[in-house]
């Protein structure tokens, strides 16, 4: 057998020969002028100056090629729920502070240095606060303050302002002064105030009351004020604050190269703005705009083809922008894959002469990580820029959270981080490497560029590929839980891939993909018969800023927030304790990953289930509503009111398939109700619900080829039934669903009533009604040999139908034409499809003739049509 772990060729020839094209045509000076014009706003750190910031990106992305636009996301929203709020927005316009006596000083003017006022620092009086500076350090010392001990009074402290706040203000503080050093050190010969916050995307609920004037000074001015309070004895303070807290929004700006086949699907950068340095963040933004500039010229040029997908780069407050528009702005599918471009073109002194690679979540697609380190030491070879490569692994930036396996994309991070001048008034545009900044945008326009573009090909090399590294990683794993955590990544990675196949015939592919399923797979002993499992209802992980504190300590208590991630609806805490055990190098408790999840649950982000449906029960429960050896069946279902099956979806369909035998054709929709732009036999998913969706991506099921109402089937009339969907007519009578209901087909329905039994659409088409046209607009497919194609689709009706299919149940109840009972927890009901299709032929009989309604004629946009 050859051997797996190997390079896939079209990396190699990527990486040799594009990689070097896209390095040559980089332009480091626009990286820099970019970061120069956007520091001259975001170095305020105010709000309405960062919509000023929203302006220069918009004419950049413009300038270089993209199309653009503005998401504004409103401040303010429910609190204690844990999402990731900005509760008000903050405009700053000016902050002196000055001794006036003994002597008069001014000790800091926002308008000299903008890092001198502490974000979300309350406002003053116009004439502004008399007080009498205090210096208190050590947290022993602050809590042994008396109630009102601070009263009119300013402290200089070097505490932390955000964990601390809450105790200044309840002591009586006016306002507090930080001299805290900048985290990592400053550049040589720089003298820096450390960027300070009071929270971060604003006060915590807890805090939300303690209402301070906060100023920061830089360690230096901090010991020239002690010395002064020292030689005086006191010192009477004037702050000043003109600022303004109010009910606002901040932008999510997003630009997109383009895809020319499916720009519905996406691949993602993301650099977070509303920040004020150079480093951290605005060089990660002007590098996404010269990427976007790059491709687009390059593309133009003919030097590359446009890509398959489009490449979207999106820039906002950090993770407060990005999850706020991730979970608001609709979308038919999460993006593919992604990178956070965060803090880099650091000169190589800064940094320790380190580009590092943090990998995604754990829980998410890992091969990402692999194909980007690809880009990043082919870039590193044209110029290593200084820098030494470093592979890192998963690192919470919040942002990085993005990683979400469920609701986000796989999300790398790369970065020069930590660095001299991190957090600091030092992070201006001379920290700047240009060569550096050159070769990281060439490495991630690779990367986007390369997952943007690739197909199945690609996606099989890669799979082939991460088989052989993980037989590797198995071979040397000690113990039966790194084992299963090895092969359980394996499976997502294997899932993650095959949203990228595109052109090829669906069974010889996912046979393909078969082979590198692992069949080693960990199986634990002694699993508790009763067990909690969670199950996601939430995108992201929350933040505890927004949280009431009695839930926040028990969300604390050892337990990473992205813990979550591993909650697939199948896994119970018994199994993510395991695998949090293998991530994190360190016993984790089932007791503590079950609490962790039943307080996520007081705040909506999963339910809890805690008895599982075994596949014993549903076939018994199947066979007790009368599903038989041979039957032919479409089936409408609701997984979450079966309840919690071990093994999940396909534990219902493996259940559905054992009842029905060999003989039996089991079909599910697969529609995807004209979500998408282009349909994908091979990755588009449905709209229809967990079953249905696992139903149609296994290797033994054949799926109609229909824009956008396919059909699954299973058994042997599956091949027959599906052929030629597209044209024969969506509900035609030799339509998939036309042929269960000619040759004694049934409907089953489980958790669901008749107005998802679609049958009932094929006797309306029998009827010649006038509101729905089978062939009346225009819909694209991707064809087996990779094509998109244009074809005819359905015309939807332009109003509801005056008959409400709910008769349909109700008629076929009172005529004892359909059986009733459970599966699971669900209510089910089984009759025969050619029922149905009568019982609507007669609601309609008289109705059809005199209906004024007509289908709405869709056609696909000339932007969106192969080129």
């Amino acid at each position: 057998m050859p051997k797996r772990n190997v390079l896939p060729r079209s990396l190699q020839t990527f990486a040799r020969q594009s990689v070097p094209l896209l390095h040559r045509e980089a332009h480091a000076a626009s990286i820099v002028k970019d970061v120069q014009q956007l520091v001259r706003t975001e170095r305020w750190n105010s709000f309405d100056r960062f919509h000023e910031t929203t302006q220069t990106l918009l004419r950049a992305y413009k300038r270089n090629g993209a199309e653009t636009e503005v998401y504004q996301a409103q401040t303010g929203g429910e609190l204690g729920n844990g999402r990731w709020i900005i509760q008000e927005a903050s405009d700053v316009y000016s902050a002196t502070l000055d001794i006036v006596a003994p002597v008069q000083l001014r000790v800091l003017d926002y308008q000299q240095n903008p890092w001198h006022v502490v974000q979300w620092s309350a406002a003053t009086p116009r004439e502004g606060i008399l007080c009498e500076l205090a210096v208190l350090d050590g947290l022993e010392t602050l809590h042994g303050v008396p109630a009102n001990g601070l009263r009119g009074k300013i402290v200089l402290t070097g505490l932390s302002l955000r964990e601390n706040v809450r105790e200044f203000f309840e002591k009586g503080a006016v306002g507090v002064i930080s001299d805290a050093p900048p985290g990592h050190g400053t550049p040589p010969g720089k003298e820096a105030v450390a960027w300070t916050k009071f929270g971060w995307g604003g006060l915590s609920i807890q805090d939300s009351h303690a209402r301070l004037v906060g100023f920061a000074v830089s360690p230096e001015q901090g010991k020239k004020l002690r010395a002064l309070l020292s030689t005086h004895g006191k010192l009477t303070m004037l702050a000043r604050a003109d600022l303004r807290h109010y009910v606002g929004s901040h932008d999510v700006v997003s630009a997109r190269v383009l895809g020319k086949d499916d720009p519905q699907s996406e691949v993602w950068a993301v650099a977070h703005s509303s920040e004020p340095g150079a480093l951290d963040n605005a060089s990660g933004v002007a590098t996404c705009i010269e990427i976007a500039g790059l491709l687009e010229r390059l593309i133009a040029s003919g030097k590359l083809p446009r890509p398959r997908r489009s490449i979207r780069f999106l820039h906002g407050y950090e993770c407060y922008g990005f999850f706020h528009y991730l979970e608001h702005q609709r979308r038919f599918q999460t993006p593919l894959a992604g990178v956070c471009i965060d803090t880099v073109g650091a000169q190589p002194a800064l940094c320790g002469e380190k580009l590092r690679w943090h990998s995604t979540v754990p829980a998410s697609a890992g091969f990402v990580d692999d194909v980007g380190e690809t880009m990043l030491r082919a870039a590193l070879r044209l110029d290593s820029a200084g820098y030494q490569f470093e592979a890192r692994p998963f690192q919470s930036t919040e942002d990085t959270l993005l990683g979400d396996p469920k609701y986000g994309f796989p999300c790398p991070w790369i970065t020069n981080h930590p660095f001299k001048g991190y957090h600091s008034s030092a992070d201006i545009p001379s920290l700047l490497h240009p060569r550096g900044l050159k070769t990281t945008a060439a490495a991630m326009a690779g990367y986007l560029y390369y997952l943007a573009n690739a197909g199945s090909t690609e996606a099989l090399e890669i799979a082939e590929w991460q088989t052989g590294k993980t037989e590797e990683h198995l071979a040397a794993a000690k113990t039966p839980a790194k084992k299963d955590f090895i092969c359980q990544r394996h499976e997502i990675n294997l899932n993650r891939l095959k949203r990228w196949l595109w052109g090829g015939d669906p069974r010889e592919i996912l046979s393909q993909f078969s082979t590198f399923e692992l069949a080693g797979r960990q199986e634990h002993a002694g699993r508790p018969a009763s067990v909690v499992v969670p199950h996601r209802t939430t995108p992201l992980a929350p933040t505890l800023e927004n949280m009431k504190s009695e839930v926040a300590c028990r969300l604390e208590r050892g337990v990473p927030k992205w813990a979550l991630y591993w909650a697939d609806g199948e896994r119970s805490t018994a199994e993510i304790a395991r695998l949090l055990s293998v991530e994190l190098n360190r016993a984790v408790s089932e007791a503590d990953v079950e609490n962790y999840f039943i307080a996520l649950a007081e705040i909506g982000y999963v339910r809890i289930q805690k008895a599982e449906i075994s596949f014993r029960q549903l076939v018994r429960d199947l066979k007790g509503l009368g599903v038989t050896a041979g039957m032919d069946v479409m089936v409408h279902s609701s997984l979450s009111k079966i309840g919690s099956v071990k093994g999940g979806a396909m534990a219902v369909i493996e259940a559905l398939l054992s009842v029905i035998g060999k003989k039996g054709t089991l079909l599910m929709p697969s529609f995807n109700h004209f979500e998408a732009q282009v349909f994908n036999p091979l990755t588009t998913p449905t709209t229809n619900g967990a079953i249905p969706d696992a139903m149609w991506r296994r290797p033994d099921t054949v799926r109609s080829l229909h824009p956008s109402h396919s059909i699954a089937g299973v058994g042997p009339k599956a091949d027959a039934w599906c052929r030629g969907h597209i044209e024969n007519g969506i509900w035609a009578q030799n339509s998939p669903i036309g042929h269960l209901i000619h040759n004694e087909g049934y409907i089953l329905l489980l958790g669901v009533t008749h107005e998802a039994s679609t049958a009932y659409h094929v006797a309306e088409i029998s009827m010649n009604c006038g509101c729905l046209d089978q062939f009346g607009s225009r819909d694209r497919i991707v064809t087996e040999g990779g094509q998109v194609e244009p074809v005819r689709g359905l015309a939807w009706r332009a109003e509801a139908c005056p008959v409400h299919p709910r008769k349909i149940g109700e008629t076929l109840d009172r005529r004892k034409l359909q059986v009733h009972g459970t599966v699971g927890n669900a209510e089910a009901t089984l009759v025969r499809a050619a029922d149905v299709w009568s019982v609507r032929r007669q609601h309609l009989k008289n109705v059809c003739v005199g209906c004024e309604i007509k289908p709405v004629r869709r056609v696909a946009s000339p932007d969106l049509l192969p080129r």
